[in-house]
C-alpha cells in the first residue's frame, strides 16, 4: 500500500510517500507563510520523485493536531480533498504521537512540545514500556504516551518533567531556556532546525491504524484537534491561560501502534 503523508502542523511542512513502509521519497521545508502554496509543489516534488503516485485503496495521512489552527486545517483540506477525488482512505494522526516517533533514541522522558503561541505549549509526554502485553509477549521497548495532550505554560511544564528527559519540537526554540533553567543538564533540547516533524513518521503510524482498520477514518467528519479553542470561538480574554497543568495529566498509557 502506498501512503501519502501530509504534515502541516508547523512552519514546517513535510510530505512523505510510503510504499509497504519504504519511504520512496520525503521534503522537509520550513515555510515563512501559508502552507498552501507550499504543500501542492512539495507533494508535486514528493510524487516525481517517487515515480509513482497513490491509486484508488491506497490512503492520504494527515496530521489532525494540535498545531497550527491554519495550516492544520490547509492539510486537512488538502487530504480530503485527494482522498475524494483518488477514492484513497483517509487517516489522521496526532501531531505530537508524529513528532515524537521521529524522535533520535532518547532515555527517561521524550516531552514533544510545540510552540502553542499566547505563552503556552502543546506537549504530550512519552515513555517506552518494558513490560508484557496481554498475549504473554514482551513489547521491546514500545513508545507509549502518558494521557492526552494539553495546552500548558512553559515552566508548568518543565516543573513536571524528571531527568533524564527530552523536549523536541518548535518549542525547543521559543522556552528552550526555560527548560534548562529549571533541568539543568538533565534535558536534552532537540530543536526543530535539526530534527523536524517527518512525514514518513505520520505514514509509519497510519499503516499501522489501516492494518488494524484499512477502512481509516471517516472523510466527512475527520476534524483538527486543536486542544485550544481556535481564536474566534475564545470567549476568555486573550491573556488568560489555560487550566494549571497537573501532574495526573500524565498517567495512563496509551501505546502508539507502528
Amino acid at each position: 500500500m502506498r501512503i501519502l503523508a501530509l504534515d502541516t502542523a508547523t512552519w514546517i511542512c513535510s510530505v512523505a510517500l510510503v510504499r509497504d513502509g519504504d519511504v520512496r521519497a520525503e521534503r522537509i521545508e520550513r515555510t515563512v507563510a501559508s502552507h498552501a502554496g507550499t504543500l501542492p509543489r512539495l507533494v508535486d516534488e514528493v510524487l516525481a520523485e517517487a515515480g509513482e503516485r497513490p491509486e484508488r485503496g491506497d490512503a492520504v495521512a494527515v496530521a489532525i493536531g494540535p498545531g497550527s489552527f491554519t495550516g492544520l486545517r490547509i492539510g486537512l483540506s488538502f487530504a480530503k480533498g485527494l482522498a475524494f477525488a483518488s477514492g484513497l482512505a483517509i487517516v489522521g494522526v496526532p501531531t505530537l504521537d508524529a513528532l515524537a516517533l521521529a524522535a533520535l533514541p532518547w532515555t527517561g522522558v521524550l516531552c514533544a512540545a510545540l510552540d502553542a503561541r499566547k505563552q503556552e505549549i502543546y506537549a504530550a509526554l512519552f515513555t517506552r514500556d518494558d513490560g508484557m502485553c496481554e498475549d504473554g509477549t514482551h513489547d521491546g521497548g514500545a513508545i507509549v504516551r502518558l494521557g492526552e495532550p494539553v495546552a500548558v505554560r512553559a515552566r508548568a511544564l518543565a516543573e513536571v518533567l524528571t531527568p533524564p528527559c527530552s523536549v523536541i519540537g518548535d518549542a525547543v526554540e521559543a522556552y528552550g531556556g526555560v527548560f534548562r533553567e529549571v533541568l539543568g543538564a538533565g534535558v536534552d533540547l532537540l530543536a526543530s532546525d535539526a530534527h523536524p516533524p517527518r512525514a514518513s513518521a505520520l505514514a509509519r503510524l497510519a499503516a499501522a491504524r489501516l492494518a488494524r482498520d484499512p477502512r481509516g477514518d471517516d472523510l466527512v467528519t475527520l476534524a483538527p484537534g486543536y486542544i485550544r479553542p481556535p481564536e474566534a470561538e475564545l470567549t476568555q480574554s486573550a491573556g488568560a491561560p489555560s487550566a494549571p497543568l497537573l501532574a495526573s495529566s500524565f498517567v495512563d498509557k496509551v501505546r502508539l501502534l507502528y
